[in-house]
C-alpha cells in the first residue's frame, strides 16, 4: 500500500462520514460511489462492487459502534428494541451478505442505484411529525 492510496481512502472515509453525519443519512449512500470511482481517477486500485459492498459493511460496523457509544452515554438506547430488531438485522445482514455472492456486479449497482433514487425522492416527500397526527 502506497501513501497515495492511504490518503485517498482516508479522505473518502472522512468526507463521506462527515457528510453523512452532517445530514443524518447512511454513509454508504455517499461512500459507495466514491469508492467505486475516485481511486481509479488517481490511478489507484479499482474496487469491484462486491469489494465496495464489503467495505461498506465494515464502515457500517464502525459507524454503529460510534453511534452506540454516543447514544449509550445519553441513555437513549431502547434495550427491548435492540433485542427484537437487532436479531432481525443480524439475520438479514447475514443472508444479504451471502446472497450478494449470487448477484452480478451490474445487479448490485442496479439495486444500489434504485435504493439511492428512492432515498433521494423520499427526501422531498413532506414528513408528518407527531404534532400532525390527528
Amino acid at each position: 500500500m502506497d501513501a497515495a492510496f492511504v490518503i485517498v481512502i482516508f479522505l473518502i472515509g472522512f468526507i463521506g462520514s462527515f457528510i453523512s453525519g452532517m445530514l443524518g443519512i447512511g454513509g454508504s449512500i455517499i461512500k459507495y460511489p466514491m469508492l467505486l470511482y475516485i481511486p481509479p481517477l488517481f490511478g489507484l486500485a479499482a474496487f469491484s462492487t462486491h469489494e465496495v459492498s464489503g467495505i461498506s459493511a465494515i464502515q457500517v460496523f464502525f459507524a454503529t459502534i460510534g453511534g452506540v457509544w454516543a447514544y449509550r452515554k445519553g441513555g437513549y438506547l431502547n434495550k427491548k428494541l435492540i433485542v427484537y430488531m437487532g436479531t432481525s438485522i443480524l439475520v438479514g445482514s447475514f443472508i444479504g451478505g451471502y446472497g450478494s455472492k449470487l448477484m452480478s456486479e451490474e445487479g448490485i449497482n442496479f439495486t444500489y442505484g434504485i435504493l439511492a433514487l428512492i432515498a433521494a425522492v423520499m427526501m422531498f416527500i413532506p414528513k408528518k411529525g407527531i404534532d400532525d397526527i390527528p
